[in-house]
């Protein structure tokens, strides 16, 4: 009889869950997962939620049936240790062999991390409490899944009657209409089952979209911190390298419009994700930055690996790419150590990356001294930041007088960083520490605002007739928010704008010529004057003359120098004569004795500017102007 309700039990739940419902599911969820079979231990005497049928060997029971009906539908494998007819599930526990305890009345087994109550029967006038219970190793999603599938106000009905039923019945006494019980608990089981699937599918495409780039497609910064965490594991760390890939977007945006400049990331996203192979990951974390984690046995491979990667990248056709050379480029990093953090991983791979920029180079891997290098910058950059909230820059002036040296009529401004500890320290020290620790514009603008402030004071003195010119760096004047930053300045003071002069650097015109064009079209517009710093030297040439708007070039000292021989001096007069017939003034600077102040004047400079005439000293010290005539 047993035999053959046994048959009929088995025959009902094929008929309404199919074959997938006595099977055991392989764990197959997508990567990255440390996922492996989820270990059972189970009561082999809760007749008829869960026992051990010694004949076949294996558990049987309606808990059972419950996991294999969950491992079908979710790919979760369950499978019971240590079957047999000895209840072992507290040393199980104890030893944190399995994930799982299966059907136990509260409080018999110790060491679990949480239990799901099943339902609560009587049992010879004695309430029992009936859990499942999960340790301290169980997976999340497998504590999820069950506790849900269990959890239900239905399915403990269906259990208690069913454990009534076999405290007042032996297994051969089994009604007949426990059959129907059975039933009921699988069509149970599969509505819930399709309300779990509709949810994990619901929970499944919101993580797909917050994982997502809405731009490429392929995953986001989110995307490759999750599969760096689960992916790469202590013991494969060595065989890693993480790639930082970037173009300059900026660069991209001067010479076409957003959506050339998204149509080449799509096209760099598909072919990155080409080139990942089973064990690499992709991920787009920005806007023209992308993040590859990649296997390479030794340094070799990975440089032929990332060198492959970059001809794909620009290889692309567009115009932007072929016309105005704007490439592609890489920092690389091992990871040499285990447990380094995503966000570490990705800062090294990145330092590579900029030094690949300043330097030109297609790629860079990060090393140790590359590393040591940018620890120093970043300290550099913390000192020099407090200097300038600490306001230790000084505007120091130098005045400018006419072309026959007897009236100041403007003045250049200057910086001098007068440090507690060190004291008053020279542009020629400080200047490239600031570019090095790339904050030259923060100076630039500092000392912009500066000369804004001495102008609005000048209005109420004697120097109120005066103009000051303000030296402006290349970085800075390449800068795509310039006008922003100088507008926001200008028009906080109250002064003649006409007397502002932007004074460009010798090689403030030899890069991003569109941009710097832009952001001295926008000096110009507010009124201020444009001087060429150091011409007749370095980057400056006669084409600049032609092509930008400059108001006056000032005269390197080398020329004045060379002008003590009559080629020089000729030299010198047809520059002057050159720009006067452009309809430029001419500035002769660092003249430093007579005889160069005669050649200057005689040559028909417009401004002198020298220490024979005047020297540099703090913009608020009175004692340097007694002897001057201002205009």
């Amino acid at each position: 009889m047993k035999l053959k309700l046994t048959a009929i039990l088995t025959a009902a739940v094929l008929l309404i869950c199919g074959t997938a419902a006595v099977r055991a599911a392989v764990y197959t969820v997508e990567k990255p997962t440390n996922g492996d079979t989820v270990y059972i231990a189970g009561d082999p005497d809760m007749y008829p939620i869960e026992y051990y049928d010694a004949r076949d060997k294996e558990y049987k029971g309606i808990l059972p049936e419950l996991y294999k009906k969950i491992s079908a539908d979710s790919g979760i494998d369950f499978s019971y240790i240590n079957s047999g007819t000895t209840n072992q599930q507290y040393r199980l526990a104890k030893n944190k062999q399995v994930e799982m305890v299966s059907a136990h009345a509260k409080g018999d087994v110790d060491y679990l991390e949480s239990e799901v109550h099943i339902l609560t029967y009587d049992k010879s006038g004695k309430e029992i409490e009936l859990c499942v219970g999960f340790t301290s190793i169980a997976p999340d999603d497998v504590v999820n899944t069950v506790s849900s599938a269990l959890q239900s106000a239905s399915a403990e009905e269906v259990l208690r009657l069913s454990v009534e039923t076999a405290v007042a019945n032996s297994p051969n006494d089994f009604p007949y209409w426990l059959l129907f019980v059975i039933l009921g608990l699988v069509v149970l089981i599969a509505v819930l089952t399709i309300l779990l699937l509709m949810r994990r599918k619901k929970e499944k495409l919101a993580k797909q979209d917050r994982l997502a780039d809405p731009v490429t497609g392929i995953g986001n910064s989110l995307y490759f911190e999750e599969w760096y965490k689960n992916f790469i594991s202590p013991a494969s760390s060595a065989l890693y390298y993480i790639a930082y890939i970037g173009i300059d977007v900026q660069r991209v945006l001067q010479y076409a419009d957003a959506a050339v400049s998204e149509e080449i990331q799509i096209y760099a996203a598909s072919e990155i994700a080409a080139e990942t192979g089973e064990s690499d990951f992709c991920a787009r974390i920005s806007d023209g930055r992308f993040a590859l984690a990649f296997g390479a046995p030794v340094e070799d491979l990975a440089k032929e690996y990332i060198e492959r990667v970059l001809a794909r990248l620009n290889r692309f056709n567009g115009d932007v790419i072929t016309k105005y050379h704007v490439t592609f480029q890489a920092g690389v990093f091992h990871l040499n150590e285990p447990n380094i953090p995503c966000e570490k991983a990705l800062f090294n791979a990145r330092q590579g990356f900029y030094h690949a920029r300043k330097t030109g180079a297609p790629y860079v891997f990060t090393d140790a001294k590359l590393l040591k290098r940018e620890e120093y910058v970043r300290g550099l950059k913390q000192k020099l930041r407090e200097a300038l909230d600490e306001k230790e820059f000084r505007l120091y002036v130098q005045y400018i007088f006419d072309g026959k040296g007897k009236v100041a009529c403007g003045a250049e401004a200057l910086s001098r960083w007068d440090s507690p500890e060190d004291g008053v320290i020279p542009p020629t020290e400080y200047i490239q520490m600031l570019e090095t620790a790339e904050m030259i514009d923060v100076l630039d603008f500092y000392i912009l605002e500066e000369c804004c402030r001495t102008l609005q004071e000048w209005r109420q003195t004697p120097k109120q007739n005066l103009w000051l010119s303000c030296n402006m760096t290349r970085i800075t004047l390449s800068d795509a928010h310039f006008p922003e930053r100088f507008r926001e300045i200008v028009q906080k003071y109250d002064f003649d704008i006409g007397k502002l002069v932007i004074e460009i650097t010798e090689d403030a015109l030899a890069e991003s010529e569109k941009q710097v064009m832009n952001n001295i079209a926008v000096c110009k517009q507010m009124g201020c004057r444009v001087a060429l710093d150091d011409f007749g030297c370095g980057y400056s040439s006669l084409k600049d003359l032609n092509d930008y708007p400059i108001d006056i070039i000032k005269i390197d000292r080398e020329l004045i120098i060379e002008s003590n021989k009559e080629k020089g001096k000729q030299l010198l007069r047809g520059v002057i004569q050159l720009s006067h017939f452009l309809g430029i003034q001419a500035l002769c600077e660092g003249v430093e004795t007579e005889e160069e102040m005669a050649v200057s004047v005689e040559a028909g400079c417009d401004y002198i500017q020298g220490y024979l005439l005047a020297r540099t000293n703090p913009a608020d010290e009175q004692s340097v102007e007694r002897g001057i005539t201002f205009l």
